[in-house]
């Protein structure tokens, strides 16, 4: 009972968030920062700040709740930046300057390889922002690039915090708020697109748009596709508890959990997600439940289809079931030129290809952008979105970078390979499998909230280690 009622408080603290940044905006481009909003953003971060320093495991609550109940990081500024940028730069500070006062060099024995891999990546990133600058790159294109690999350094307070029964508990309430919360969002987004109480360019729409830092896309027959970016988690939260409900037993929560996440999806569309699924749920199998495995694999694509159908039955009011738009989509995956934004991605590799070629040691810097024809605007369009997200990593930042990458990955598998049976490996293989899908087409990887996921993975599995050696 307790847990339900934790789950429905954070659900509203979830929407009054959101409805705060409605009324009292962060800066946009067609709106300036609400002072209220800065005034707001100024206490959390004084409270957070205050309990740190106080050694009070409550500073690390509100840090780890704004990141799972704050979506994109967009609705609370502190004027000229976000609220989660400024929380991560001091509490870090705040976390290291502790430890090397209170235990010195003992701290980083205790996690020498994770310290050694994470300050090699860091390391690359900083030589390809330093080579962004030379490159004569926009500061705030690189500053965008280089912000969420300083999300790494969050491994080694929350692996200290995982240990807290308390926190624990905390977070997959939250998480649980966050999802719940999110297919809300959704379906009054959709609702209200479909019947016309939103309109594209409305306020909502810009809100939606600039502060929740989503997207909007008209796919006919009063149906819409609707993005946002803390979507990146849909598919390795869904391998999760999807392989849960095949290892263990169904429950009321796993099921409502990948109903919603599953609806999601439908109005999400992504064809990278539902290829990850797909793979992600195939490294589920378990040779000792495969007719477990087959029942609810088949199950969930089943209950897929059904949920996009009857969503998009709805919004057409009955006029379509909407499988031209799945089925286009899952074509332009082998077929890009039927596509506009496949065709879109299509046309950027032969100039990505050109930048790897010329700078294929040091990269040509954070904050790189492309410059390609773009077949819906029809005119030529400039960006920093490569859309391939290895091909990203290897144009920026070069050989170093690109192994500095490898190095994680493999180490975060090496990591789940040794521990023990019992601490749930093949979902966190499937899950790794699955964010190494997405970045194929995605910046799946290097967004703050892959490299959230990679080290949510690693913490726990860390300690368990860590412990294994003790005892040996």
């Amino acid at each position: 009972m307790n847990s339900k009622n934790t789950i429905i408080k954070f659900i509203i603290l979830y929407f009054a968030v959101r409805l705060f940044s409605f009324f009292f905006s962060p800066i946009t481009p067609l709106l300036p920062q609400s002072p209220i909003n800065t005034i707001i953003s100024v206490l959390i971060f004084a409270l957070a700040i205050y309990w740190l320093l106080k050694k009070d495991e409550r500073g690390w609550y509100i840090i780890a709740g704004e990141i799972i109940l704050g979506g994109s990081g967009g609705y609370l500024r502190l004027d000229f930046v976000s609220l989660r940028t400024v929380l991560l730069m001091t509490s870090v500070t705040i976390f290291f300057i502790q430890k090397i006062v209170t235990e010195k060099i003992t701290f980083f024995k205790q996690y020498q390889a994770e310290f050694i891999i994470i300050l090699v990546l860091i390391s690359a990133v900083g030589l390809a922002a330093i080579r962004g600058l030379y490159m004569g790159h926009s500061h705030s294109a690189i500053y965008s690039d280089f912000i969420p690999y300083l999300f790494l350094l969050y491994y080694f307070p929350l692996r200290e915090m995982w240990l807290s029964d308390r926190f624990r508990e905390l977070g997959k309430s939250a998480i649980l708020a966050a999802i719940f919360g999110n297919v809300l969002m959704i379906l009054f987004t959709q609702i209200g697109l479909s019947s016309g109480l939103i309109v594209l360019q409305d306020s909502y729409y810009h809100w939606y748009r600039d502060v929740a830092l989503g997207k909007i896309t008209d796919l006919g027959f009063n149906f819409y596709r609707l993005v946002l970016n803390e979507h990146l988690l849909l598919i390795p939260i869904a391998i999760y508890f999807i392989g849960d409900i095949i290892k263990n037993k169904i429950t009321q929560i796993n099921l409502s959990v990948v109903a919603c996440l599953l609806f999601i999806l439908a109005n999400n569309l992504t064809r990278a997600y539902i290829l990850a699924l797909a793979i992600g749920t195939l490294f589920l199998y378990s040779k000792n439940k495969w007719k477990r495995w087959l029942a609810i694999s088949c199950t969930i694509g089943v209950l897929f289809i059904l949920i996009f159908v009857s969503t998009h039955i709805l919004a057409s009011r009955g006029k379509s079931l909407g499988l031209e738009i799945f089925g286009l989509r899952l074509q332009s995956i082998v077929s890009p030129q039927i596509e506009n934004s496949s065709l879109s991605r299509l046309l950027l590799l032969p100039k990505i290809f050109e930048k790897i070629k010329l700078h294929p040691i040091l990269g040509t810097g954070l904050g790189d952008t492309v410059t390609v024809f773009s077949p819906v605007f029809k005119t030529y369009i400039t960006t920093t979105h490569f859309d391939w997200g290895y091909y990203e990593i290897n144009a920026e930042m070069g050989l170093f970078g690109t192994l500095s990458w490898i190095g994680l990955v493999l180490f975060t598998l090496y990591y789940i390979t040794k521990t023990k049976e019992g601490y749930n490996k093949n979902i966190f293989k499937a899950i790794i499998v699955a964010i190494l899908i997405i970045n194929i087409t995605s910046p799946a990887l290097f967004h703050v909230f892959g490299i959230l996921l990679i080290i949510f993975i690693l913490s726990p599995i860390g300690i368990i280690n860590h412990h294994e050696i003790e005892k040996k």
